[in-house]
């Protein structure tokens, strides 16, 4: 576990005193401990909590998605200015928030940078802090209000059960979100990995994928070991995407030029080791006809052990039954639970593949902090809408229904957009 940090920033500060209740001495009563005071620092320069943030993520507890590479790479490529929150108690750092506020509806919300393509969201907070440290939202309120957070209301989302009963979220107004995520433990030996997961039928899948590869050339498993083979990898992806989104009647999230500009900045960011912030595989076709085509791709980042896939995407035009896409994540599981990794995550959403591959079900919950007067009337509003949608979505008749619904909404919008090249 990590200790708390004494820090002095030196940008916006304000400090809130927490309750200092005591009784009046002249009448004999006891007095009460205490509470620590609660102070809430707020820079747009993301290098200004820079210190504390690079310790707070050394906790194994904290997410990528609140990662220094992960929120610098969102922050630069869409060019969308980020609040970092830096909380303390009594002097002593307890949680860095890195939080980008969007205008929806007429309502500031404020929500963790990037959180739109992330998979899970802790925040960036310390292992142990003081005693009595659980922050009511009162105290958060005031102490977000006197830094000079302008949102309406604050949205936690998309975080695990375990991270939701830390401080500064543990007293937070909480729902359901409206998708779980799914994970699947690694071993050493990777036939245990498989034995969870019907491993005799997986391995009889991934031999016939590999025959069927063989008759037209067979492949290699690649990865993005340099900068020129990372976005030749990532640029296929971007290409494929859209046609299987919209077959899935969904928009297609990665046509904004920013996000494009995100992805290229994780996938070329490396750290000290050389190893990328955003790891890029796919299945290439080794000869044949289509030698050198690039037939599935996924992107991974990894954290303590804990391996995520962010993206995949497949070509269908070329080998349509060799299940290309289930033979990269059986290259890539393997070879993360070869080098030591403890578990695979397949992220957010529920669908038939996650399914197949994952013993492991999260249930992630969203915290919320209304704000101002107009978060407070939204707030149970947002909860509803949430809760709604996981509704949906666990009903196969509900979700069949919405499904066709978006297809609609999304093929007359592509058809009012002017076509380009």
């Amino acid at each position: 576990m990590l200790g708390c940090v004494n820090t002095n920033p030196t940008s916006i500060a304000t400090m809130v005193n927490a309750h200092d209740i005591s009784a009046n001495p002249l009448f004999g009563a006891a007095v009460a401990p205490r509470r620590p005071r609660v102070t809430a620092y707020l820079s747009t320069d993301l290098a200004a909590a820079d210190r504390n943030w690079a310790h707070l993520e050394q906790n194994p507890d904290v997410s990528f998605h609140q990662s220094r590479a992960w929120v610098s790479a969102w922050a630069g490529g869409t060019g969308r200015p980020v609040s970092v929150i830096t909380l303390d108690q009594d002097g002593h750092t307890l949680a860095v928030l890195p939080l980008e506020i969007k205008r929806t509806g007429g309502l500031r919300i404020a929500r963790f940078a990037g959180t739109a393509f992330s998979n899970a969201n802790t925040g960036l907070v310390s292992g142990a802090c003081l005693p009595g440290s659980a922050i009511t939202p009162p105290e958060l309120r005031e102490a977000f209000t006197r830094a000079g957070l302008n949102a309406d209301i604050v949205l936690f989302d998309k975080m695990p059960p375990e991270a939701a009963t830390r401080a500064p979220f543990a007293l937070l107004p909480r729902v359901l979100h409206q998708n779980p995520s799914f994970q699947l433990p690694l071993f050493e030996n990777f036939q245990d990995v498989l034995a969870q997961i019907n491993g005799k039928r997986r391995r009889k899948k991934f031999r016939l994928s590999e025959r069927r590869l063989e008759a037209i050339g067979g492949y290699r498993h690649i990865t993005g070991d340099d900068d020129e083979q990372a976005m030749r990898l990532l640029e296929t992806f971007l290409k494929q995407k859209p046609s299987r989104l919209a077959a899935q009647g969904l928009p297609n999230v990665f046509a904004d030029p920013g996000v494009r500009s995100f992805l290229a900045r994780l996938a070329m960011s490396r750290n000290a080791a050389g190893d990328p912030a955003l790891e890029l595989h796919g299945i290439e076709i080794a000869g044949g006809e289509h030698e050198g085509a690039i037939i599935a791709v996924a992107g991974l980042t990894r954290k303590h052990g804990h391996v995520t896939c962010q993206f995949g995407s497949i070509d269908e035009t070329v080998a349509a039954d060799a299940s290309a896409g289930e033979l990269l994540f059986y290259r890539m599981i393997e070879r993360a639970a070869k080098a030591g990794e403890e578990v695979f995550d397949f992220g957010v959403g529920d669908q038939l593949y996650k399914r197949s591959w994952c013993p492991v079900r999260t249930d992630l919950l969203d915290c919320y902090l209304p704000m101002t007067f107009k978060g407070r009337i939204a707030a149970p509003l947002i909860a509803a809408a949430i809760s709604a949608k996981r509704v949906i979505k666990s009903s196969p008749a509900l979700k069949g229904v919405a499904s066709f619904l978006r297809s609609l909404t999304v093929r007359e919008s592509a058809e009012a957009s002017p076509q380009s090249d």
